[in-house]
Protein backbone atom coordinates (compact mmCIF):
# COMPACT_ATOMS: atom_id res chain seq x y z
CA UNK A 1 0.00 0.00 0.00
CA UNK A 2 2.85 2.43 0.59
CA UNK A 3 4.43 2.02 -2.68
CA UNK A 4 1.51 1.56 -4.70
CA UNK A 5 0.04 5.13 -4.14
CA UNK A 6 3.05 6.69 -5.60
CA UNK A 7 3.00 5.03 -8.95
CA UNK A 8 2.44 6.78 -11.60
CA UNK A 9 -1.11 5.60 -12.36
CA UNK A 10 -2.45 6.26 -8.92
CA UNK A 11 -0.27 9.68 -7.86
CA UNK A 12 -1.91 12.80 -8.32
CA UNK A 13 0.29 15.67 -8.19
CA UNK A 14 -2.24 18.18 -6.82
CA UNK A 15 -3.31 15.71 -3.94
CA UNK A 16 0.40 15.44 -2.89
CA UNK A 17 0.01 16.46 0.73
CA UNK A 18 -2.67 14.15 0.71
CA UNK A 19 -1.15 11.34 -0.65
CA UNK A 20 1.89 11.80 1.97
CA UNK A 21 -0.37 12.27 4.83
CA UNK A 22 -2.10 9.00 3.51
CA UNK A 23 1.14 7.47 4.03
CA UNK A 24 2.05 9.27 7.68
CA UNK A 25 -1.75 7.68 8.86
CA UNK A 26 -0.44 3.60 7.33
CA UNK A 27 2.57 4.03 9.04
CA UNK A 28 1.16 5.37 12.48
CA UNK A 29 -1.99 2.53 12.36
CA UNK A 30 1.18 -0.02 11.77
CA UNK A 31 2.73 0.82 14.82
CA UNK A 32 -0.13 1.63 16.72
CA UNK A 33 -1.09 -2.42 15.62
CA UNK A 34 2.46 -3.40 17.05
CA UNK A 35 2.17 -1.29 20.36
CA UNK A 36 -0.69 -2.82 21.19
CA UNK A 37 0.27 -6.16 20.47
CA UNK A 38 3.06 -5.47 22.94
CA UNK A 39 1.08 -4.40 25.49
CA UNK A 40 -0.69 -7.89 25.02
CA UNK A 41 -4.04 -6.26 23.66
CA UNK A 42 -3.93 -8.12 20.72
CA UNK A 43 -5.16 -11.72 20.76
CA UNK A 44 -5.25 -14.47 18.12
CA UNK A 45 -6.45 -17.79 17.79
CA UNK A 46 -8.72 -19.46 20.35
CA UNK A 47 -12.57 -20.00 19.77
CA UNK A 48 -14.52 -16.74 19.01
CA UNK A 49 -17.39 -18.39 19.63
CA UNK A 50 -16.39 -19.86 23.22
CA UNK A 51 -17.78 -16.62 25.12
CA UNK A 52 -21.13 -17.50 24.01
CA UNK A 53 -20.60 -21.17 25.02
CA UNK A 54 -20.68 -23.02 21.26
CA UNK A 55 -18.64 -25.55 20.24
CA UNK A 56 -16.90 -25.84 16.79
CA UNK A 57 -19.27 -28.47 15.76
CA UNK A 58 -22.55 -26.55 16.73
CA UNK A 59 -21.45 -24.02 14.06
CA UNK A 60 -23.27 -24.20 10.51
CA UNK A 61 -20.78 -24.91 7.50
CA UNK A 62 -19.38 -20.92 6.33
CA UNK A 63 -19.68 -19.77 10.16
CA UNK A 64 -16.45 -21.08 11.97
CA UNK A 65 -13.94 -18.31 11.94
CA UNK A 66 -10.22 -19.22 10.61
CA UNK A 67 -9.27 -19.29 14.01
CA UNK A 68 -12.09 -21.86 15.34
CA UNK A 69 -11.22 -24.11 12.29
CA UNK A 70 -8.05 -24.61 12.76
CA UNK A 71 -8.20 -24.87 16.84
CA UNK A 72 -5.50 -22.32 17.78
CA UNK A 73 -5.21 -21.95 21.43
CA UNK A 74 -5.81 -18.14 21.98
CA UNK A 75 -2.23 -16.30 22.85
CA UNK A 76 -0.94 -13.07 22.55
CA UNK A 77 2.53 -12.73 20.37
CA UNK A 78 4.04 -10.48 22.95
CA UNK A 79 4.16 -13.73 25.19
CA UNK A 80 6.81 -15.21 22.16
CA UNK A 81 9.67 -14.31 22.01
CA UNK A 82 9.83 -15.63 18.91
CA UNK A 83 7.23 -13.63 17.27
CA UNK A 84 8.57 -10.26 19.25
CA UNK A 85 11.58 -10.81 17.39
CA UNK A 86 10.21 -11.15 14.27
CA UNK A 87 8.09 -8.13 14.29
CA UNK A 88 10.92 -6.00 15.77
CA UNK A 89 13.40 -6.86 12.58
CA UNK A 90 9.88 -5.95 10.28
CA UNK A 91 9.89 -2.50 12.05
CA UNK A 92 13.15 -2.20 11.31
CA UNK A 93 13.55 -3.02 8.46
CA UNK A 94 10.74 -0.46 7.97
CA UNK A 95 12.22 2.44 9.82
CA UNK A 96 15.49 1.88 7.33
CA UNK A 97 13.19 1.83 4.24
CA UNK A 98 11.16 5.22 5.33
CA UNK A 99 14.39 7.16 5.15
CA UNK A 100 15.97 5.55 2.40
CA UNK A 101 14.50 3.58 -0.07
CA UNK A 102 10.61 4.84 0.31
CA UNK A 103 11.66 8.51 0.38
CA UNK A 104 14.02 7.41 -3.34
CA UNK A 105 10.05 6.18 -4.72
CA UNK A 106 8.48 9.52 -3.18
CA UNK A 107 11.04 11.74 -4.63
CA UNK A 108 11.69 10.02 -7.71
CA UNK A 109 7.67 10.48 -8.19
CA UNK A 110 7.91 14.55 -7.19
CA UNK A 111 11.39 15.22 -8.81
CA UNK A 112 11.78 13.44 -11.82
CA UNK A 113 15.18 11.97 -12.74
CA UNK A 114 14.91 13.20 -16.47
CA UNK A 115 14.54 16.89 -17.31
CA UNK A 116 11.72 15.99 -19.85
CA UNK A 117 9.67 14.93 -16.97
CA UNK A 118 10.35 17.63 -14.57
CA UNK A 119 9.43 20.24 -17.54
CA UNK A 120 5.53 18.55 -17.37
CA UNK A 121 5.49 18.85 -13.45
CA UNK A 122 5.44 22.91 -13.65
CA UNK A 123 7.95 23.41 -10.96
CA UNK A 124 10.93 25.16 -10.68
CA UNK A 125 14.03 22.91 -9.69
CA UNK A 126 14.22 24.95 -6.58
CA UNK A 127 10.36 23.98 -5.58
CA UNK A 128 11.34 20.47 -6.54
CA UNK A 129 14.01 20.35 -4.09
CA UNK A 130 11.57 21.94 -1.26
CA UNK A 131 9.29 19.28 -1.44
CA UNK A 132 11.86 16.65 -1.43
CA UNK A 133 13.10 17.89 1.77
CA UNK A 134 9.40 18.61 3.50
CA UNK A 135 8.55 14.58 2.27
CA UNK A 136 11.95 13.26 4.02
CA UNK A 137 10.86 15.84 7.17
CA UNK A 138 7.59 14.15 7.19
CA UNK A 139 8.50 10.86 6.67
CA UNK A 140 11.14 10.94 9.60
CA UNK A 141 8.68 12.68 11.80
CA UNK A 142 6.03 9.29 11.16
CA UNK A 143 9.10 6.69 11.85
CA UNK A 144 10.01 8.81 15.32
CA UNK A 145 8.63 5.49 17.30
CA UNK A 146 9.42 2.86 15.41
CA UNK A 147 13.45 3.04 17.57
CA UNK A 148 11.37 2.83 20.90
CA UNK A 149 9.19 0.05 20.43
CA UNK A 150 12.21 -1.91 18.89
CA UNK A 151 14.40 -1.33 22.18
CA UNK A 152 11.66 -1.40 24.22
CA UNK A 153 11.06 -5.22 22.97
CA UNK A 154 14.57 -6.43 23.14
CA UNK A 155 15.83 -4.60 26.13
CA UNK A 156 12.45 -5.25 28.30
CA UNK A 157 9.67 -7.68 26.64
CA UNK A 158 12.68 -10.51 25.59
CA UNK A 159 14.64 -9.82 28.22
CA UNK A 160 11.91 -10.85 30.52
CA UNK A 161 10.61 -13.83 28.69
CA UNK A 162 13.82 -15.58 28.41
CA UNK A 163 15.03 -14.59 31.39
CA UNK A 164 12.29 -16.42 33.28
CA UNK A 165 12.51 -19.51 30.89
CA UNK A 166 16.18 -19.89 31.81
CA UNK A 167 15.28 -19.38 35.63
CA UNK A 168 13.04 -22.54 35.39
CA UNK A 169 16.09 -24.88 35.85
CA UNK A 170 17.46 -23.42 39.08
CA UNK A 171 14.97 -25.17 41.30
CA UNK A 172 17.26 -27.97 40.87
CA UNK A 173 20.05 -26.26 43.07
CA UNK A 174 17.79 -27.07 46.23
CA UNK A 175 17.93 -30.72 44.82
CA UNK A 176 22.14 -31.04 45.11
CA UNK A 177 22.09 -31.16 48.80
CA UNK A 178 20.03 -34.41 48.63
CA UNK A 179 21.65 -35.86 46.04
CA UNK A 180 24.61 -36.21 48.64
CA UNK A 181 23.01 -36.29 52.40
CA UNK A 182 23.48 -39.71 53.57
CA UNK A 183 23.42 -41.27 50.31
CA UNK A 184 27.10 -42.69 50.46
CA UNK A 185 27.81 -41.50 46.84
CA UNK A 186 31.53 -40.78 45.69
CA UNK A 187 32.15 -37.08 44.97
CA UNK A 188 30.78 -35.89 42.27
CA UNK A 189 33.15 -35.45 38.89
CA UNK A 190 31.01 -33.50 36.66
CA UNK A 191 28.50 -30.38 36.60
CA UNK A 192 24.99 -31.63 37.37
CA UNK A 193 22.32 -32.05 34.06
CA UNK A 194 20.66 -29.38 35.12
CA UNK A 195 22.84 -26.78 34.52
CA UNK A 196 23.20 -27.34 30.96
CA UNK A 197 19.51 -26.65 30.37
CA UNK A 198 19.57 -23.14 32.16
CA UNK A 199 20.92 -20.83 29.52
CA UNK A 200 19.62 -23.16 26.91
CA UNK A 201 16.74 -21.02 26.03
CA UNK A 202 19.05 -18.24 25.21
CA UNK A 203 21.35 -20.01 23.04
CA UNK A 204 19.05 -21.88 20.97
CA UNK A 205 16.96 -17.92 20.43
CA UNK A 206 20.12 -16.48 19.94
CA UNK A 207 21.38 -18.79 16.89
CA UNK A 208 18.27 -18.34 15.56
CA UNK A 209 17.97 -14.73 15.59
CA UNK A 210 21.49 -13.50 15.53
CA UNK A 211 21.16 -12.59 11.80
CA UNK A 212 17.94 -10.79 12.75
CA UNK A 213 18.60 -9.21 15.73
CA UNK A 214 18.67 -4.85 14.81
CA UNK A 215 22.27 -3.54 14.50
CA UNK A 216 21.39 -0.71 17.49
CA UNK A 217 20.21 -3.67 19.94
CA UNK A 218 23.59 -5.33 20.28
CA UNK A 219 24.34 -7.35 22.76
CA UNK A 220 22.98 -5.48 26.08
CA UNK A 221 20.05 -7.84 25.77
CA UNK A 222 22.26 -10.87 26.22
CA UNK A 223 24.03 -9.59 28.85
CA UNK A 224 21.05 -8.71 30.71
CA UNK A 225 19.54 -12.20 30.57
CA UNK A 226 22.60 -13.80 32.05
CA UNK A 227 23.24 -10.75 34.55
CA UNK A 228 19.65 -11.37 36.24
CA UNK A 229 19.54 -15.34 35.59
CA UNK A 230 22.96 -15.34 37.26
CA UNK A 231 22.02 -13.17 40.48
CA UNK A 232 19.64 -15.20 40.61
CA UNK A 233 21.57 -18.64 40.71
CA UNK A 234 24.33 -16.71 43.09
CA UNK A 235 21.51 -16.48 45.33
CA UNK A 236 19.94 -19.99 45.50
CA UNK A 237 23.83 -21.21 45.75
CA UNK A 238 24.48 -18.55 48.82
CA UNK A 239 21.59 -20.28 50.77
CA UNK A 240 22.38 -24.17 50.06
CA UNK A 241 25.67 -22.98 51.06
CA UNK A 242 24.39 -21.73 54.47
CA UNK A 243 22.04 -24.35 54.92
CA UNK A 244 25.46 -26.66 54.26
CA UNK A 245 27.34 -24.87 56.61
CA UNK A 246 24.82 -25.07 59.36
CA UNK A 247 24.15 -28.93 58.84
CA UNK A 248 27.98 -29.13 59.35
CA UNK A 249 27.84 -27.43 62.26
CA UNK A 250 24.70 -29.17 64.00
CA UNK A 251 26.94 -32.65 63.14
CA UNK A 252 29.98 -31.05 64.58
CA UNK A 253 28.29 -30.65 68.20
CA UNK A 254 26.79 -34.11 67.91
CA UNK A 255 30.50 -35.60 67.26
CA UNK A 256 28.77 -37.61 64.38
CA UNK A 257 29.99 -36.10 61.75
CA UNK A 258 31.47 -38.96 59.72
CA UNK A 259 33.84 -39.59 56.29
CA UNK A 260 32.31 -40.62 53.67
CA UNK A 261 33.25 -42.60 50.51
CA UNK A 262 36.23 -40.68 48.84
CA UNK A 263 37.47 -39.06 51.88
CA UNK A 264 34.91 -36.36 52.24
CA UNK A 265 32.14 -35.50 53.85
CA UNK A 266 28.70 -34.96 52.52
CA UNK A 267 28.76 -31.40 53.00
CA UNK A 268 32.20 -31.23 50.97
CA UNK A 269 30.67 -33.01 48.06
CA UNK A 270 28.10 -30.78 47.83
CA UNK A 271 30.16 -27.76 47.82
CA UNK A 272 31.88 -29.88 45.24
CA UNK A 273 29.30 -30.25 42.86
CA UNK A 274 28.21 -26.17 43.02
CA UNK A 275 32.11 -25.86 42.29
CA UNK A 276 31.83 -28.13 39.15
CA UNK A 277 27.87 -26.60 38.38
CA UNK A 278 29.89 -23.09 38.50
CA UNK A 279 32.15 -23.72 35.83
CA UNK A 280 29.95 -25.71 33.42
CA UNK A 281 27.57 -22.04 33.81
CA UNK A 282 30.65 -19.88 33.78
CA UNK A 283 31.58 -21.84 29.91
CA UNK A 284 27.92 -21.71 29.01
CA UNK A 285 27.84 -18.02 29.49
CA UNK A 286 31.00 -17.52 27.80
CA UNK A 287 30.18 -19.09 24.87
CA UNK A 288 27.05 -16.30 24.12
CA UNK A 289 29.80 -14.02 24.29
CA UNK A 290 29.90 -11.95 27.64
CA UNK A 291 32.19 -11.24 29.62
CA UNK A 292 32.37 -13.02 32.71
CA UNK A 293 34.24 -11.14 34.67
CA UNK A 294 31.68 -8.47 33.84
CA UNK A 295 28.35 -9.98 35.25
CA UNK A 296 28.39 -9.50 38.98
CA UNK A 297 26.48 -12.45 39.47
CA UNK A 298 29.02 -14.76 37.59
CA UNK A 299 31.78 -13.29 39.98
CA UNK A 300 29.60 -14.15 42.92
CA UNK A 301 29.03 -17.51 41.88
CA UNK A 302 32.78 -18.16 41.72
CA UNK A 303 33.46 -16.14 45.16
CA UNK A 304 30.71 -18.48 46.83
CA UNK A 305 32.17 -21.67 45.18
CA UNK A 306 35.41 -21.00 45.01
CA UNK A 307 36.42 -22.99 48.65
CA UNK A 308 35.66 -25.68 46.65
CA UNK A 309 38.89 -25.83 44.27
CA UNK A 310 40.72 -27.61 46.88
CA UNK A 311 38.43 -30.42 46.24
CA UNK A 312 38.64 -30.26 43.20
CA UNK A 313 42.35 -30.16 43.21
CA UNK A 314 42.46 -33.06 45.27
CA UNK A 315 40.11 -35.18 43.25
CA UNK A 316 41.86 -34.49 40.46
CA UNK A 317 45.85 -35.67 42.42
CA UNK A 318 43.55 -39.28 42.66
CA UNK A 319 42.89 -40.06 39.31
Amino acid sequence: SLLSMWKSNVFLRPLTHRFLRGAVQLVGRVLAFVKDGLDGQVEFGGNTNASSGGKIEDLDEGEASIETIVGIPAYRWNERVEDIAVVTWELTILDTCMSHDYLDVIATTLCPPDEESRQSTHNSTSELEEMKQLASEVLMESSRGIPPLVSHSWNALIVDNLTSQCCTPLAAVKGVAATYRMTNRPPPTQASPFVATILRPLKEFDTTYASRTPPQIGDEWKHRVISEVSSKYSLAVEELIATVKRTEEALKSRKTRRMMVGGMSDGEKVKLQLYLDHREFKSNAEELGVDANGIGGLVKLGELTEEAESLYQRTQQNK
